[in-house]
């Protein structure tokens, strides 16, 4: 007969030194996750929203308006959906992005873009890059991409852009207001585009009755068949039939 020898009685304190283990490792992952929830940075864009991304998007454009300084005039847009995109393969998302544009006298574009590139914080790692046209790019943090690029002679256009997230909370639309000066006759809808630091556009985008060239000359920052804009922050765009009209007050310090 082969001898089995009996399996040696538990230790009663072990057992409950590993269950007391065991429930303080427990609380300590609890804590963990209400701190981060809190405190905690997210590590990557599918963490974060819409809503949560809107204040960012506003401080680079406030920043783009500060660099480009007092040579160019500025119209800033709304905060607005681009396109719908998936977080996940099984959660949907949206990307938004807001337009600034920076009206320059035309040939002036490539200086515009370097002041932006000098005059950002430098932690946005601001760079110009070569072309012809030359483009822009920065980082202004928390996952919002930057790109700036010359829309026509005369006009570069900066683009502070959300890439795709959970919208989390439904950013409001700009306001409708009533007409601002319309030397050009344009029709469509007034809206209201401001950010935070003071600056407001009022803009209007549709037909016009009279044509860019009909805007006085004398005072102008830049002015060509399709562009103008003057040191009252006066500005318009011709573009495929349509005028945007913008009359642009108050700055960022």
């Amino acid at each position: 007969m082969t001898y089995v020898p009996a399996n040696p009685p538990r230790d009663p304190r072990k057992r409950r030194a590993l269950l007391a283990v065991a429930l303080v490792w427990g609380l300590l992952l609890t804590a963990g996750g209400v701190w981060y929830s809190f405190h905690g940075r997210p590590t990557a864009r599918e963490q974060t929203t819409i809503a949560e991304a809107g204040p960012v998007v506003d401080r680079a454009l406030e920043n783009a308006v500060r660099a480009a300084g007092p040579a160019a005039v500025p119209a800033v847009f709304g905060f607005d959906k681009v396109s719908d995109c998936d977080v996940t393969p099984v959660r949907g998302g949206v990307a938004y992005e807001r337009v600034l544009w920076l009206f320059t006298p035309a040939g002036g574009e490539g200086d515009l873009l370097d002041r932006l590139a000098q005059g950002l914080p430098e932690r946005y790692n601001a760079q110009v890059h070569a072309g012809t046209p030359p483009t822009f790019t920065a980082d202004a943090g928390f996952f919002v991409a930057v790109r700036g690029a010359v829309a026509v002679p005369g006009l570069v256009a900066i683009r502070a852009g959300t890439g795709c997230r959970s919208l989390g909370r439904q950013p409001a639309a700009d306001p409708t207001t009533a007409p601002g000066p319309d030397p050009l006759g344009v029709s469509g809808e007034w809206r209201v585009h401001t950010l935070p630091c003071g600056l407001r556009t009022v803009a209007v985008a549709g037909p016009a009755r009279r044509p860019l060239r009909s805007l006085p000359r004398d005072g102008a920052v830049v002015a060509t068949a399709d562009l103008y804009a003057n040191r009252t922050g006066l500005a318009a765009r011709a573009d495929a039939g349509t005028v945007t009209l913008t009359t642009t007050t108050g700055t960022c310090r």
